[in-house]
C-alpha cells in the first residue's frame, strides 16, 4: 500500500486540472467542466494519505454534514457541482505556487528583507506590519517566513511575542484587497460580477484604515518621520505588487474575467514575461520549485473542496428549508447585515470553525437575500472576516504559522492584542462600510 502510495502521487492531477482550467478560460465545453468534477474526486481521494491529521479533523464531521444533507435532500448533483467548482482552485493554487517560487528569485524581495535588517529597534514593531502585509500581499503565510528570522536569536518572549502579533496584524490585513489570498478567490466564486479594481480600490482604503489604526493603538509613540524611515525600507516591492494587482485588475476589466480567473491566467503570462529576461538555470530552478510547492498544498485544496461541497449542498438545503425566508422576514438593516457577517467569521474562529467554513455559511445565506448591501460591500465584509479569523483563529493557518516561526503560544497570539484590534477594527468597519454601502446606493 505504501509503494502504491508513493507511485499514485495527486501532484501530476494537480498539473492536468491547471491546464484543464487555462484551455476553460477560451474554450469552455460542458465535458470539460463534468471531467474535471471527476478528475477533482481523483486529487481527493489521492490526498487522503498525505494530508494532516489536523486536516482530516476538519474535514471529516464537514464530509458527514454534507453527505447526510445531500442524501436527506437527493442533493448528488450538488456534491458533483461542488467538486466542479473546487477544480478552478488547482488553477488557483498552481498559479500561486508559481508565483510564491518566482517571488523568492526577484531581488526586490531580498533587498527589502536586507533593509529591514537595518531598523533601529524602535522601527521594528512599524516595519513588521508594513513589510508583512506588502510581502503578504504576495506571499501569503509565507511573509511569516521571511521576517521571523530578522529577531535576534537571544529575543526575549516579549520581544518575539510582540513581533508576531505586528506581523500577524500587518499580514491579515491583506486579504483585504490582494487577489493572492484564497480569501479573494473564495468570495469571488460566491459573490460574481464585482469588477477586480472595485473590491481592490475599496480593500486598499480598508487595509489603510487599518494599519494606520494598528500604529495609533500599539506603536503611536513613533513618530511619522520615524515610520516613514521605516516604510522607505520596502519601497523595492511596492513596484512588483502594483503591477501585480494592475495586470489582474486591467485583464478583468478588459476580458470580463473574474478576479480568480484573471489571476489564473496573468501569473503564468508574467513568469513567463520574467523569464524571458533570465538564464535558462531560473527556469529549471522555477520548474522544480513549483512541482515541490505543489506537493505542500493538498491540505489547503483537500479542505477548500470540501468547504465548496458542502456549500452547494447547504445552497439548497437551506433553501428547501425555508431559512432564506425566515432571514428575508427578519429584514435586518445593511448595517445590521454587515456586521453579522464579520462578527460571525470572528466568533466562529474562536470557536474552532475555519473561516472557509464560516464564510461559507454567511454567503449563503446572505447573498440571495435583497439585503440592501450592494456586493463589492458584501464582499469587503467577508473579507475583512476572514482577516481578523486568520488573525485570531484557533485553527488559522496562519496563527499555528506565526506561533511556529516566532516561537510564540498560539494562545497568546489569540487572546492577546489582535483581538482587541479585531474588536476595534471590526467596530470601525461596520461603520465605514455602511457609510459607502450608502454612496453606492446613492449613485
Amino acid at each position: 500500500m505504501a509503494s502504491l502510495s508513493r507511485i499514485l502521487r495527486p501532484e501530476p492531477v494537480l498539473f492536468i486540472l491547471w491546464v484543464n482550467e487555462l484551455i476553460r478560460l477560451i474554450w469552455s465545453p460542458p465535458i470539460l467542466q463534468t471531467a474535471a468534477g471527476w478528475v477533482m474526486v481523483i486529487f481527493v481521494l489521492l490526498s487522503l494519505p498525505r494530508i494532516s491529521r489536523g486536516t482530516l479533523f476538519l474535514c471529516v464531521p464537514l464530509t458527514l454534514l454534507a453527505g447526510g444533507l445531500a442524501v436527506y435532500f437527493d442533493l448528488a448533483t450538488g456534491v458533483l457541482r461542488g467538486f466542479q467548482d473546487a477544480a478552478v482552485f488547482m488553477a488557483f493554487f498552481g498559479s500561486i505556487i508559481l508565483l510564491r517560487t518566482l517571488a523568492d528569485q526577484r531581488p526586490e524581495i531580498i533587498r527589502a528583507r536586507d533593509l529591514l535588517t537595518n531598523l533601529r529597534a524602535n522601527q521594528i514593531g512599524c516595519g513588521l506590519l508594513v513589510g508583512s502585509h506588502l510581502i503578504g500581499s504576495i506571499l501569503v503565510v509565507g511573509a511569516l517566513a521571511i521576517l521571523a528570522p530578522l529577531l535576534k536569536e537571544n529575543a526575549d518572549a516579549k520581544s518575539r511575542r510582540r513581533a508576531a502579533e505586528a506581523s500577524q496584524r500587518g499580514m491579515c490585513l491583506a486579504p483585504l484587497w490582494s487577489p493572492f489570498w484564497i480569501a479573494s478567490a473564495f468570495a469571488t466564486q460566491k459573490i460574481q460580477g464585482v469588477a477586480a479594481w472595485e473590491i481592490m480600490t475599496l480593500g486598499l482604503f480598508m487595509a489603510a484604515v487599518g494599519l494606520l489604526l494598528a500604529h495609533l493603538m500599539y506603536t503611536r509613540e513613533i513618530e511619522f518621520a520615524e515610520l516613514w524611515r521605516a516604510l522607505k525600507g520596502f519601497t523595492p516591492i511596492i513596484p512588483t505588487v502594483t503591477l501585480c494587482a494592475v495586470l489582474i485588475a486591467g485583464l478583468s476589466t478588459i476580458a470580463g474575467l473574474s478576479t480568480l480567473k484573471a489571476l489564473i491566467a496573468a501569473i503564468p503570462a508574467l513568469t513567463f514575461f520574467s523569464l524571458m529576461v533570465e538564464k535558462r538555470p531560473a527556469f529549471k530552478h522555477l520548474a522544480t520549485e513549483t512541482w515541490r510547492g505543489s506537493g505542500r498544498v493538498s491540505d489547503e485544496i483537500v479542505v477548500v473542496t470540501v468547504a465548496l461541497v458542502l456549500g452547494r449542498v447547504l445552497e439548497a438545503a437551506i433553501g428547501d428549508l425555508g431559512f432564506v425566508d425566515t432571514m428575508a422576514d427578519i429584514s435586518l438593516p445593511a448595517w445590521g447585515v454587515i456586521a453579522c457577517v464579520i462578527s460571525f467569521m470572528m466568533v466562529a474562529s474562536l470557536l474552532g470553525i475555519h473561516q472557509l467554513v464560516s464564510m461559507i455559511v454567511v454567503l449563503v445565506i446572505f447573498v440571495p437575500l435583497e439585503t440592501g448591501v450592494a456586493d463589492a460591500v458584501m464582499m469587503e465584509a467577508s473579507l475583512i472576516g476572514w482577516a481578523f479569523a486568520s488573525m485570531i483563529g484557533v485553527t488559522a493557518v496562519s496563527t499555528a504559522t506565526a506561533s511556529a516561526m516566532f516561537r510564540v503560544q498560539r494562545s497568546k497570539l489569540i487572546l492577546g492584542p489582535n483581538l482587541a484590534f479585531a474588536a476595534v477594527f471590526g467596530t470601525i468597519s461596520v461603520t465605514l462600510l455602511s457609510a459607502i454601502n450608502s454612496l453606492f446606493f446613492a449613485s
